[in-house]
């Protein structure tokens, strides 16, 4: 086999989205939000780990692309699609009623009211848990399939995607310079436009979900080319470039540097986009090492599935450790965050694993499709 085939199974990129799905319930695992005291060692740890949602959108449009013989129609996309927006129906209804119950019994009356005051966000945006944008972010990446679904099959593919990255790094770091991102609670995107209206007038609602559609189609652009640009230069590639071990180590260190330097020296989108990329690289050189794993192809067939579950499991340990080891939990530390989030970690991989053996659960709660 001189070529990467599209039905090879990538073991690397798996154990990559264990690892990435581990990041991100690090990452969760204490903040200044939780009022208590957070160290300088803490935060510093934690940035090491914001690399996840990159990689996981990276890792999204590597796949949505992979096939590029393929036919790009309705039913295609519609497929595609469902896999987003099933789940997300799911864990927002899910998530939304857990909200509900804890605020009513917690008598925190002003919080219970804050979710009845944007319905937009809970319904759109994925404001009924802090982690459920990441699926109508991809869904709104995923439209970018039909806009360029032409332009991917074309023979100068590589040369007018890198054109258009280059562009879309640009608006996007332009964007973000401008304070103009999309902005998790209180989700919305293009502030400085958006401040100019009303909040009372009858299309504020329909002004601020188009802008927010506008901010995260713009922020999968460059993930969504430099995905099909890979793509079509592993049809080029042969297997054994990727099995030198040079080539891993040079793909494993641009991941590091990049990730420890961030944006010091370069633009902070393009910054993302190397980590996450030089990341997947890494995953494609050790798949072409790793043999047969039930167990990594388990956890990656998985890792979607930890992300989503993980802040009830998390919440769950959470109070265990509370009553068990309150020393750990009274400030947060580098210690404290791995004493929450390894057994979290752990616990939702286990959680998913067993309910992934039913394929209804799997297809409702995870978007997968399960052969058995």
């Amino acid at each position: 086999m001189d070529k990467i085939v599209n039905k090879q199974r990538f073991l690397g990129i798996d154990l990559c989205r264990g690892i990435a799905a581990f990041a991100v319930i690090l990452v969760h695992s204490g903040d200044e939000t939780w009022g208590i005291p957070v160290s300088d060692r803490a935060l510093q740890f934690r940035f090491l780990f914001y690399f996840a949602v990159p990689f996981f959108l990276a890792t999204s449009f590597f796949f949505l692309t992979r096939n590029l013989s393929k036919n790009i129609n309705l039913d295609f996309l519609v497929v595609k699609l469902q896999r987003i927006f099933i789940p997300y129906i799911f864990w927002s209804i899910f998530y939304l009623f857990l909200r509900t119950l804890f605020f009513f019994f917690t008598n925190q009356t002003d919080r219970l009211n804050q979710l009845a005051q944007d319905p937009l966000s809970i319904i759109f945006f994925g404001g009924a848990s802090y982690h459920l944008y990441f699926l109508p972010l991809l869904f709104s990446g995923t439209l970018l399939l039909i806009l360029f679904r032409k332009i991917i099959k074309q023979q100068n593919a590589t040369q007018l995607m890198l054109i258009i990255f280059i562009i879309s790094i640009i608006l996007n770091e332009v964007i973000g310079l401008s304070g103009n991102l999309f902005k998790l609670n209180p989700n919305i995107a293009f502030s400085g436009l958006l401040n100019l209206l009303n909040t009372n007038v009858i299309y504020y609602p329909v002004v601020r979900f188009l802008l927010v559609q506008l901010a995260w189609i713009l922020n999968c652009l460059p993930y969504f080319c430099m995905a099909v640009i890979l793509n079509h230069l592993l049809l080029k590639i042969k297997l054994s470039v990727f099995k030198n071990g040079g080539v891993f180590l040079l793909f494993a260190s641009i991941f590091i540097y990049v990730n420890f330097i961030g944006e010091t020296f370069i633009l902070n989108e393009l910054s993302k986009i190397i980590i996450a990329f030089s990341l997947l690289l890494v995953g494609i050189c050790l798949s072409t090492h790793f043999k047969e794993s039930s167990i990594i192809e388990n956890l990656g067939n998985c890792s979607f599935g930890i992300y989503l579950i993980h802040p009830i499991v998390k919440k769950i340990i959470g109070i265990i450790l509370t009553f068990a080891v309150p020393q750990v939990t009274s400030q947060i530390t580098v210690v404290s965050m791995l004493c929450l989030s390894i057994p979290s970690f752990l616990t939702s991989w286990l959680l998913v694993s067993q309910l992934l053996k039913n394929k209804q659960l799997a297809k409702y709660m995870f978007g997968m499709r399960i052969n058995f």
